[in-house]
């Protein structure tokens, strides 16, 4: 089992054991599987009337694109100094940290995941 505490109306926490809490907090508690699917975020808890329900499918389809763009984005910012040392020691006519095949193999990467950010907007 687990219990939902709820404190004015909002979900503070989720736990896998029974709490002792002060008064002003209420104890809802829920099975296993939906607290696994509250944690997936494919549900979320109702306050009004104590029950787990469903995210609307486009929520979720919503929250998995913008993650996988937050992830893509991550790279992208992430690779940014290696493309620029990269440029910079071509330019200064000094040996490269990458080698000419690795930068064009990065920046393959780089233009693909700047294309998929791109395809699911």
């Amino acid at each position: 089992m687990h219990y939902v505490c709820i404190e004015n109306n909002t979900v503070v926490a989720i736990l896998n054991y029974l709490p002792s809490v002060p008064s002003t907090v209420r104890l809802q508690e829920i099975t296993d599987s939906q607290a696994n699917q509250l944690r997936a975020q494919t549900h979320y808890f109702d306050v009004s009337d104590n029950a787990v329900k469903s995210v609307a499918e486009n929520v979720v389809a919503k929250q998995t694109m913008e993650l996988a763009n937050a992830q893509e984005r991550d790279f992208l910012n992430n690779t940014d100094w290696k493309i620029l040392r990269h440029i910079r020691q071509k330019a200064l006519n000094i040996a490269t940290s990458l080698s000419d095949t690795e930068y064009i193999q990065l920046e393959q990467q780089r233009e693909a995941a700047a294309t998929r950010v791109v395809s699911q907007q």
